[in-house]
């Protein structure tokens, strides 16, 4: 049997007791998202040194604030290989290794997809909670407006 988590409403309606609540959601998802950069520093590190420059790719980081932020590149042309590892040119690399290099390769593209999931979600939820508090605060001003006239 499925559990279901209770979402107890606070002020307003809202999921949280008022914009106090909101912010300390969103510093908590922050830290969140802090931890899992680090993460993502660290498979960088460990793609860095299990294989060097040995590959014809690399485990880059996108610059902006995409929902995926590590993606794999092409080493000479440092063209983006959209589709991972499970393109036809991703397959070509991975078949080329011997098969511990593959067995390393690949886990490291399990948490390649881990972190861009668990990254994209957080960021998500954290740009959809900013929007709320800004939303909010623009509603509670109107309505102290409104109130004192």
């Amino acid at each position: 049997m499925a559990m279901q988590q209770v979402v107890t409403m606070g002020l307003y309606g809202l999921p949280f007791e008022g914009i106090k609540g909101i912010r300390s959601e969103i510093a908590r998802l922050q830290q969140q998202e802090v931890q899992w950069m680090d993460e993502l520093n660290a498979l960088q590190q460990v793609m860095r040194t299990t294989f060097g420059y040995r590959l014809p790719l690399t485990l880059s980081r996108r610059k902006n604030k995409a929902y995926a932020p590590l993606m794999w590149r092409q080493g000479k042309t440092n063209r983006r290989l959209y589709g991972g590892l499970e393109t036809p040119e991703g397959q070509g690399i991975l078949k080329a290794l011997p098969p511990e290099q593959q067995r390393e390769l690949l886990n490291i593209e399990f948490k390649r997809i881990h972190l861009n999931h668990v990254l994209g979600l957080l960021q998500y939820e954290i740009a959809r909670l900013k929007r709320l508090e800004s939303e909010f605060e623009a509603w509670r001003d109107r309505m102290r407006d409104v109130n004192q006239h």
